[in-house]
């Protein structure tokens, strides 16, 4: 997966994850609040007058599934943990020179669970879009079929995470795969997964 140009969608995507960092941890008025949410209001009502992406995956193969694209935008772009275009996502980036075994993400205290923590969930859907990958860089899609995760520590905010994930071996339709979450070098989470390959046209 490499970079796009900016977009202006991925500017707007931008824009509102550094504005839901800035709700989840401003100190301020309720009566400031109140005029932050009529100025924001109408820019809702704005895009939900808009016609809605629709998804394009005519004349593909299954080892395309890369190319599967809403509109003109790839279907990545769009994704809640590496998406650009999302402003759900982190984002979970590659590391540079991991091919697609190496990913790296810091947290901010939008994610938080626990004081200064990252909440689990997140930490989990991180390693299952690692190992999801893992099991579908053979070219054929993958979805999870099961997911056990081992919390060995807890996983802090703000700090760079790096997520390696590799596949123990595959038997047919199912593909075994590994994954650990580091930070500094020390392990912080481990998991294993059973990955099924799913044909794109029935993805």
């Amino acid at each position: 997966m490499s970079d796009l140009p900016l977009t202006e969608r991925r500017r707007v995507a931008q824009a509102l994850r550094e504005l839901a960092f800035q709700v989840a941890t401003v100190d301020i008025a309720d009566a400031e609040l109140a005029s932050i949410a009529t100025a924001l209001e109408p820019l809702r009502a704005r895009l939900a007058s808009e016609p809605r992406l629709v998804l394009n995956v005519s004349g593909l193969h299954s080892t395309d599934h890369a190319r599967v694209r809403f509109g003109r935008e790839p279907l990545y772009d769009r994704d809640p943990l590496v998406g650009l275009s999302n402003p759900l996502a982190p984002p979970l980036r590659r590391v540079e020179g991991g091919g697609l075994a190496e990913w790296e993400v810091t947290f901010s205290e939008t994610y938080a669970g626990h004081p200064g923590l990252v909440h689990g969930g997140y930490v989990a859907a991180v390693l299952d879009h690692v190992l999801g990958v893992a099991a579908s860089s053979s070219g054929v899609a993958s979805m999870t079929g099961t997911l056990t995760t081992r919390y060995l520590r807890p996983t802090p905010l703000d700090t760079r995470l790096v997520c390696v994930g590799t596949v123990d071996r595959v038997e047919g339709r199912k593909v075994f795969c590994r994954a650990t979450l580091e930070a500094a070098g020390e392990v912080l989470v481990e998991a294993e997964g059973l990955y099924l390959r799913v044909d794109l046209d029935r993805f």
